[in-house]
């Protein structure tokens, strides 16, 4: 009885036989064999090799991890912004007219009052009265103030300019050097354009990640990749939020690896062959080598291009165990090219001589030694 309860405690998690027969299928870039796991377990195993490290690789280049440039936008007038209108206008004699004072003036150019546009969108333009502004752009309002003056001056001219912008702003915050609010004014703004408003990055980019909030939606980018693809540095609109924040990436490593940690990285990936280096490698005798797993939820997309039967599993993502063959000659190659990615959890599992050995350290200490010591009682 001690025996059994002894070895059935000495595993510090699953073994390699065990993960792979409690997986639905195994796939691998030859064949797929389906498996008899249970309905809780609902995963894959899929054996990793270059053509699924590559497979990784392309689809992270070509799905959209950001928003696509809409193009220049325009600025519209919105309640609470604050207009500021000049007009021109000449008499059939050549003489200014000056509204503020209802007088003849030499003054070519008249400015009104500084306002703000009301809840309602209007504006009041002497001397046609209450304008709707609201929606429209600057060169809508001249030309449509130009047209209405017309009737009751002579070639008339309006400039109308943005003097304070009070609602249609982007807001920049995280690691930039003032972050804060800032009016949109220009249909040609840029996402690194804000950045820069904002006092710019406040440590090294390469470490950096940025994020774009808009009408709901979050995607996120490195922003060293913003600066060497100008397809990322996207037109910004009114509304967003652009946030700055160090890349604080982790995975966790587990089983018979040299150190049991969190390792964390600032780049976007770190190669397999790199984590198992930072964390000493797997241990000779006591890890399984073909028992290298990384557990990571798999977009239901690129499942399907593993090989991956999708129509067994619900969801967006499917769980997906990536297992690794280091027996194999070429799995170091592999491990050189996968891209170990954030959240990742990676695994190495314990060799049959590793049960074995603390089976039998525990049976000696459990069993041997009290015979030792009975036999020095009895003398001999």
């Amino acid at each position: 009885m001690t025996v059994l309860l002894v070895a059935s405690c000495t595993s510090a998690g699953p073994r390699t036989g065990e993960i792979l027969g409690a997986s639905q299928e195994i796939v691998t870039s030859r064949q797929t064999a389906p498996l008899g796991g249970t309905d809780a377990a609902r995963f894959v195993v899929v054996e990793a090799d270059r053509n699924v490290a590559f497979t990784w690789q392309r689809f992270e280049e070509t799905r959209a991890a950001f928003f696509a440039d809409p193009g220049p936008g325009q600025v519209t007038i919105q309640s609470g912004d604050v207009l500021s209108i000049t007009l021109v206008s000449t008499t059939e004699n050549g003489a200014f007219v000056d509204f503020t004072t209802n007088s003849l003036s030499p003054i070519a150019t008249t400015a009104l009052p500084s306002q703000r546009v009301t809840e309602l969108g209007t504006i009041n333009v002497p001397p046609i009265g209450r304008v709707e502004v609201r929606g429209r752009t600057l060169p809508d309002v001249e030309n449509f103030l130009d047209a209405r003056l017309s009737e009751v001056l002579v070639n008339p001219s309006v400039v109308v300019e943005l003097a304070q912008r009070n609602n249609a702003l982007v807001s920049v915050v995280g690691a930039v050097g003032a972050p804060g609010s800032f009016a949109y004014t220009s249909g040609t703004a840029r996402l690194l354009d804000l950045v820069s408003l904002a006092g710019g990055a406040r440590s090294d980019i390469q470490g950096l990640d940025v994020s774009l909030s808009r009408r709901g939606s979050v995607r996120r980018v490195a922003l060293s990749d913003v600066y060497r693809n100008p397809g990322l540095n996207v037109h910004v609109r009114p509304g967003d939020t652009i946030s700055v924040e160090p890349r604080n990436h982790a995975a966790v490593v587990l089983g018979a690896a040299g150190e049991n940690t969190q390792v964390e990285f600032n780049t976007r990936t770190i190669s397999l062959a790199r984590l198992l280096g930072q964390v000493g490698g797997i241990e000779n005798r006591r890890a399984d080598p073909k028992g290298v797993f990384i557990y990571r939820p798999t977009p239901r997309r690129l499942a399907g291009l593993l090989g991956i039967n999708v129509s067994n599993y619900p969801g967006d993502d499917i769980l997906v165990v990536y297992r690794f063959n280091l027996e194999e000659p070429g799995a170091f190659f592999t491990l050189s090219e996968f891209d170990v990615r954030n959240g990742d959890i990676l695994y190495v599992a314990n060799s049959r001589y590793e049960q074995i050995d603390a089976a039998l350290d525990i049976f000696s200490d459990a069993v041997v030694r009290p015979i030792t010591i009975a036999r020095t009682i009895d003398g001999d």
